[in-house]
């Protein structure tokens, strides 16, 4: 059956260097035509046409009636000795089998002297496992039998794409009510398709190749056996024929393999000849006709990079190195890893310090392992500047941290440093380079005072566990430094956003007596947007007003902008999740403030009628308190609280 394509649009497509050409090469049905295609296909030197064929065997091979031209040019590939070529049909070909576990039953029989002896040993057999048991006189003896249920993997069986046959189909036409026989292609039996809806196809519709495609595989189970094995032979072939060319080859071909296809542990076995160039010698695996599989009683854990050939692989360390970088599957880069962890030392003369440092940023652990010994054992890391090591720590994997910061203290002399580069350090998240930033900072003798404003950084330290630490080194540096003004550094530790470093702030505030009475700062912090520097606020400034003195506090007040202290207050009052213990505190702040301004009570009156309704007893207690006191000591606003507070009730 043909798609109504005609044989020459292959070859006109081809020439065009049509951007869709591969799209509709897979829409091309014609077997006859796309065999003969192959040929004059792989003979086009044009590196485009290279390109096309390379990127066409990178999709799945499932492009309907594409068998033929598959075949040929696998064949054409092989006997030009085509390594570039050859390494995408080991790729493809491996990826064309997928195995499932599946569940098979494993008989067992022995013959023993008698029937006790039977009883027992049909007991051990149904404890280890034996889902069927039985025994039968046999003779002078008894024989014992035992089933096992045993898990297998398999290839299933109905993926195998259909072929495109015509034959003759019964079906009843619906209005005559008559049986009649029509042609139509085997895809429709095996799809459940109407056969009546497809009688006079000429070309298969979009929809039925998109079901072909997601559901089968070309070639049979047995040919795609067949082929992946003979891939691999090239391979193997070539290592034994031409030494030289074999490792280059091999690279290419696992540089293809992607995390796709290697998704599970038996989806890595199913790669034939991969596994046969990372881990032929193993014995861990062990290859059967059908795939490879476990040995008894071992896992996939205990593989260790084993490939055959592996004299030619140590010859030439850097392409181990190269596989690092060009591979896009997990198992690849971590087997390139391990063998050059094992030849550390001859790796040195053919790979630079940059590129190496370029590992420390990968997230696999055996690949950061490898670029550590490398560097531990390096003799021309003098060579490395201290920006240069900044920048590798600023893009470090999480593994590679706790070694970089390891050599960073040996190479680096922290004098070529600035304050402001080491503060940054510190301030970083990963705790290593944290603590060596913190530990270069404290060996400095004294900072002027540009570097105490650049160590202010710190305030923003991302890594929790020092934090505590580096707050605590932040406060005595900044607050005893010759001629410090300790307003706009507290200010900055009032304003961080971590709850801790405000907490260091409050306790400098409540300490330093400068600060406490300095109404610049008092008026700035009246704006803080943390609940937790507004309660110390309110609270502080009750305090003084409770304190036996009272003129300092008085002056204070009067000082500060009063709409800031009643934003203050406000904010404070209708908090309804914290500030509890400061509430009763505000309260009578605000009432002093009513008695001494009786003008404001338009303003205040409502923040005390927050207080007297809250839920919480010691609010509306502190509030009613409040309001008598007023009424008594200031019987003129009797009139203006009944105004505002209409629910009380007075005698």
């Amino acid at each position: 059956m043909a798609d109504g394509v005609e044989q020459p649009d292959l070859d006109e497509w081809l020439a065009r260097r049509d951007p869709a050409f591969l799209g509709r090469l897979r829409r091309v049905s014609d077997a006859i035509a796309l065999a003969g295609f192959a040929a004059r296909w792989y003979a086009d030197p044009s590196p485009e046409a290279r390109r096309l064929l390379f990127e066409y065997l990178d999709r799945p091979l499932n492009a309907y009636r594409h068998e033929g031209l598959v075949k040929r040019l696998f064949k054409l590939a092989e006997a030009a000795g085509d390594d570039a070529v050859m390494a995408r049909f080991l790729a493809a070909f491996d990826r064309s089998i997928r195995r499932v576990q599946r569940y098979g039953q494993r008989g067992m029989q022995q013959k023993v002297e008698t029937e006790g002896d039977a009883k027992r040993l049909a007991a051990l057999w149904k404890a280890e496992g034996c889902s069927w048991t039985g025994y039968w006189r046999l003779g002078p003896s008894y024989m014992v039998t035992g089933t096992w249920r045993e898990p297998r993997l398999v290839v299933p069986g109905g993926t195998t794409m259909p072929r495109g046959r015509m034959f003759p189909w019964t079906v009843v036409d619906p209005k005559t009510r008559r049986r009649q026989n029509v042609q139509v292609a085997d895809w429709v039996s095996i799809l459940s398709l109407n056969p009546d809806e497809y009688r006079d196809v000429t070309e298969v519709p979009d929809d039925v190749r998109t079901r072909l495609e997601q559901r089968f595989r070309l070639f049979s189970i047995a040919t795609r056996h067949y082929l992946r094995r003979r891939a691999w032979r090239y391979f193997r072939r070539l290592g034994r024929s031409d030494p030289d060319r074999y490792v280059a080859a091999i690279s290419e071909a696992l540089a293809l393999y992607r995390d796709d296809d290697v998704a599970s542990g038996s989806a890595l076995l199913d790669n034939w000849g991969l596994i046969h160039a990372l881990f032929h010698n193993s014995r861990v695996l062990v290859a059967r006709p059908r795939g490879w599989t476990l040995a008894s009683g071992r896992s996939l854990a205990e593989l260790e990079p084993s490939p055959i050939f592996e004299d030619l692989w140590r010859a030439v360390p850097r392409a181990l190195f190269d596989l690092l970088a060009l591979a896009r599957c997990r198992p690849v880069r971590q087997w390139a890893a391990r063998m050059l962890l094992r030849e550390v030392a001859s790796t040195r003369s053919v790979i630079s310090v940059d590129e190496v440092l370029e590992l420390l940023a990968h997230d696999e652990l055996v690949v950061v392992e490898f670029a550590a010994e490398w560097l531990r054992g390096a003799a021309d890391l003098a060579s490395v500047s201290a920006e240069r090591w900044l920048a590798v720590a600023a893009t470090a994997s999480p593994a590679a941290i706790e070694v970089l910061a390891e050599i960073m203290a040996r190479q680096i002399d922290p004098e070529n440093l600035s304050t402001e580069t080491i503060t940054r350090l510190a301030a970083g998240r990963p705790l290593p380079l944290a603590r060596l930033g913190l530990t270069w900072l404290k060996a400095r003798p004294a900072f002027s005072e540009d570097e105490r404003r650049a160590l202010l950084a710190l305030l923003e330290a991302e890594c929790e566990p020092l934090r505590p630490e580096i707050l605590g080194w932040l406060l005595r540096t900044v607050a005893a430094g010759e001629g410090a003004s300790p307003v706009d550094a507290m200010l900055e530790f009032l304003d961080s956003r971590h709850a801790d470093a405000r907490s260091v702030g409050l306790r400098w505030f409540r300490d330093d007596l400068r600060a406490r009475d300095d109404v610049t700062l008092w008026q700035r912090l009246l704006e803080s947007p943390y609940d937790d520097v507004r309660l110390a606020l309110a609270s502080e400034l009750g305090a003084r007003l409770d304190a036996a003195g009272r003129s300092d506090a008085h002056e204070l007040k009067r000082a500060l902008d009063p709409e800031r202290v009643r934003l203050l207050w406000a904010s404070v009052l209708l908090n309804v999740q914290r500030g509890g213990r400061a509430k009763p505190g505000v309260v009578r702040q605000v009432a002093d403030r009513l008695g001494h301004r009786p003008d404001e009570a338009a303003l205040l009156l409502p923040m005390l009628a927050v207080a007297l309704r809250s839920v919480r007893a010691p609010e509306r207690r502190a509030a009613l308190t409040a309001v008598v006191r007023l009424v008594e000591t200031r019987p003129e606003a009797e009139p203006i609280v009944r105004q505002w507070l209409p629910e009380l009730q007075w005698t």
